[in-house]
């Protein structure tokens, strides 16, 4: 196990270097909001319907890497503050904003998940996608909770780590697409509840079974039978969604 120390050089090392080679491939999003993109997307599944109306809300973005996600919660209405421990990504996170022309909605700050800069209760949403897995649950849960209104939700899309074959691919196997591995821990259901403790309303939706192939042959191939096969054997056979390649978390916060 890597100290935290050693655990941030290696993620900040890796994600500067993503970085600086997508900084001069910038170009506007072509998804018109948030809603627009996690329709579109099946590791994004009922996190729109979740959070609802985005329009004059405060949003924190745990880990938001190039800004992706960033510009479309801005574009959603969302107030947002957004935060990385790559120095390099927060940069680049900006300028996407000027190119989506969405900086008056947006902030940006460098930071680890493990000790947030913000007050408590600042925040009606918090949302990350791909981040969870990089943060300890220990440190960080209770940061998350602390800034996070009454009330308020929080939305995570993560990669599940409990499908041995998987476990192989990502270690091991060269895909399209595939970013290099840090520091990274995919989750298991012990962390799930390790991020969950403390809300008063937990969801875990696992997705991505058969149809994680559409993952490993780019991420614009969608297998419309592959998934419907999914949905049959992951409400039918609940063992299997252990297996699945992500979940989608959803907290409450009373």
């Amino acid at each position: 196990m890597l100290d935290l120390q050693e655990t941030y050089r290696v993620e900040q090392d890796k994600w500067n270097d993503i970085a600086r080679q997508q900084l001069a491939r910038l170009q506007p999003s072509r998804y018109r909001d948030f809603y627009h993109y996690a329709q579109d997307q099946i590791t994004m599944t009922g996190i729109a319907e979740f959070l609802g109306d985005l329009r004059g809300l405060k949003v924190l973005e745990v880990g938001c890497g190039l800004g992706k996600l960033t510009t479309l919660l801005a574009k959603s209405g969302a107030k947002v503050t957004a935060f990385d421990l790559s120095e390099m990504s927060t940069y680049v996170a900006r300028e996407r904003a000027k190119l989506d022309g969405v900086v008056e909605q947006t902030t940006f700050c460098t930071a680890a998940g493990e000790q947030l800069p913000f007050a408590d209760e600042t925040f009606d949403v918090i949302f990350g996608k791909g981040v969870l897995h990089h943060l300890k649950a220990g440190p960080s849960r209770p940061e998350l909770f602390r800034v996070l209104k009454r009330g308020g939700k929080a939305a995570f899309s993560e990669p599940l780590g409990m499908n041995p074959l998987l476990r192989i691919a990502r270690d091991y196997l060269p895909y399209r697409q595939k970013n290099p591995r840090g520091a990274d821990k995919p989750l298991t259901y012990a962390d799930i509840r390790d991020w969950s403790q403390g809300f008063a309303y937990v969801s875990v939706r696992e997705v991505q079974l058969l149809s994680m192939l559409e993952r490993a042959l780019g991420r614009n191939n969608r297998f419309t039978l592959l998934r419907k096969i999914d949905d049959v054997l992951l409400r039918q056979v609940p063992p299997l969604r252990r297996f699945c390649r992500y979940a989608v978390l959803l907290f409450e916060k009373k």
